[in-house]
């Protein structure tokens, strides 16, 4: 005992663990958390620290859609002014058939046209416009982590409307579709548009003859843009190739534009098949654009569509295969005889057309819709003129690919040929709805980003809860065991002192 003192060791044992439960509670207290560093809880360190670097990085994304919104409001502003625009537009056009004042009417117009273009233009939140291009945009939306401890980004992805955009015009020195069997173009080939007169042109392979013995044909789209006289009465051929038993032809007759073909032999390897036609009505002395599209097959189950400026006009069942009919080709005329509305007609004069042809195109399948409406422009450029109030009217296609901006412009001059009120309302009811759809697929992407921030902010908000959890200390516990490591601690130095003085005690009974 007087060598080792038991007691006194136990005393300072106790002391240590003591201070030391002491300086892990104070250090709780004071910096409120019950994990700071590895050596705390390896595991819910780890945990922890990558926890807070997610969270770090959703915040930025939920800072970053902030952004994104600020470009989504701001192109929202502009709404209520484009509305205010179009119908300041359609009200001075209703004005001009009280046949007073044109030229103020005319420049409402203008200045109405020319303040849409400032605000699609001047509608941007920092660099970003979502009105006059079509540019996309991409923002960080969120952050995923992966099984593997990779990270996975989310994006949303914002579309420019595009409603200031003049895209360039379709080149009409060539169909912008390959593969065509025919073309005849009076602009590179005559000089001008709208130059051919009645003429024949020899049998052509793939157009109404071919290599083949026979050849048939079971797909064809045959396409004209041309503009009638001032008689549309009396039967004129516009186009036919073939003859008395087999062929296509495309006429005006009692104030219609007709569309027939045929195959009538009963000698051919397939079923024949009897005239078919559409008819459709015409103004006078009107530019068009017309399709014949045939769509056949061995079994007379095929089809014929007939367009007029890019518009469906109907379809005919009960059409097989057509096959090569020779006897050369008629523009603006019969080229020898053919089959108009069932019966054999030879060519005479009188049946020539009397407006005049501007393209001729032909190939031998069917197009998708965008080919198709690349093909139907093709024949309007530089005929129907581009940009012009007639380009668009009737013509659900064109006025769904024009811009806003254009389908504005397209009203002005009021004294453009074809002008009319109905034909001016028509357009600027395609450019209302065209505006309204854009700011209602900006609005949804609006309320997406809302969403999304919201997500985010309660995402963040539960992993915040977690990572406290796991490292923050109870501030209430920790004050409770605070009161009890210093008792323990003062008792641990009593009970040292009284250990150090028994030895004291024993030395003294020697004295």
């Amino acid at each position: 005992m007087l060598l080792t003192n038991e007691s006194a060791q136990t005393a300072l044992r106790t002391l240590r663990s003591a201070a030391a439960s002491l300086d892990i509670t104070q250090s709780r207290i004071s910096t409120g958390l019950k994990v700071a560093k590895a050596d705390d809880n390896p595991a819910f360190f780890l945990v922890s620290t990558t926890q807070r670097s997610d969270i770090v990085k959703l915040q930025g994304a939920r800072e970053n859609l902030t952004y994104a919104l600020g470009a989504v409001q701001t192109a929202q502003t502009a709404q209520s002014f484009i509305d205010n625009a179009i119908n300041n537009i359609r009200s001075a056009v209703v004005s001009l058939e009280t046949g007073t004042a044109e030229a103020e009417l005319s420049a409402v117009i203008d200045q109405q046209i020319d303040q849409v273009r400032r605000v699609l233009s001047g509608t941007s939140f920092n660099g970003i416009n979502l009105l006059e291009t079509d540019d996309r945009f991409s923002f960080d939306a969120g952050v995923q982590r992966q099984s593997d401890g990779g990270l996975q980004f989310e994006q949303i992805q914002i579309q420019g409307q595009g409603l200031g955009i003049k895209p360039p015009a379709v080149s009409s020195a060539a169909p912008p579709v390959a593969g065509f069997v025919q073309n005849f173009n009076s602009t590179t080939d005559l000089g001008g548009p709208g130059l051919y007169t009645p003429r024949t042109v020899p049998n052509a392979n793939g157009v109404n003859v071919g290599p083949g013995s026979p050849e048939a044909f079971d797909q064809k789209t045959f396409a004209i843009s041309f503009e009638t006289g001032a008689n549309i009465t009396d039967r004129q051929v516009i186009y036919e190739q073939g003859g008395g038993i087999r062929g296509l032809n495309i006429y005006v007759e009692g104030g219609q534009l007709v569309f027939g073909a045929y195959n009538l032999p009963t000698t051919d390897p397939s079923p024949a098949w009897p005239w078919s036609e559409v008819r459709v009505n015409l103004e006078a002395n009107t530019r068009y654009t017309a399709q014949l599209v045939l769509d056949g097959n061995i079994t007379n189950s095929g089809t014929i569509r007939a367009y007029l400026d890019g518009q469906l006009v109907d379809t005919v069942g009960g059409v097989g295969v057509l096959y090569e009919h020779g006897g050369g080709i008629g523009i603006g005329r019969i080229n020898g005889n053919a089959v108009l509305n069932g019966t054999t007609a030879s060519y005479s004069a009188g049946t020539e057309f009397q407006g005049i042809i501007d393209k001729v195109v032909q190939y031998n399948e069917v197009f998708s819709g965008d080919e198709f409406d690349q093909i139907t422009t093709y024949l309007a450029e530089d005929w129907l003129p581009e940009g012009s109030l007639q380009f668009y009217v009737g013509s659900e296609a064109r006025q769904e690919t024009a811009t806003l901006i254009e389908l504005l412009e397209a009203v002005s001059p009021v004294t453009q040929d074809g002008f009319s009120t109905a034909a001016a309302l028509e357009v600027l009811d395609a450019a209302q709805e065209k505006s309204n759809r854009a700011f209602a697929r900006i609005g949804f992407v609006e309320q997406r980003i809302i969403r999304q921030q919201t997500y985010l902010g309660n995402l963040t908000a539960s992993m915040q809860e977690g990572v406290a959890a796991l490292i923050e200390a109870d501030l209430a516990e920790e004050s409770a065991r605070l009161q009890a490591v210093q008792v323990q601690n003062q008792l641990a130095q009593q009970s040292l002192v009284i250990a150090n003085r028994r030895p004291q005690t024993l030395l003294s009974l020697f004295g």
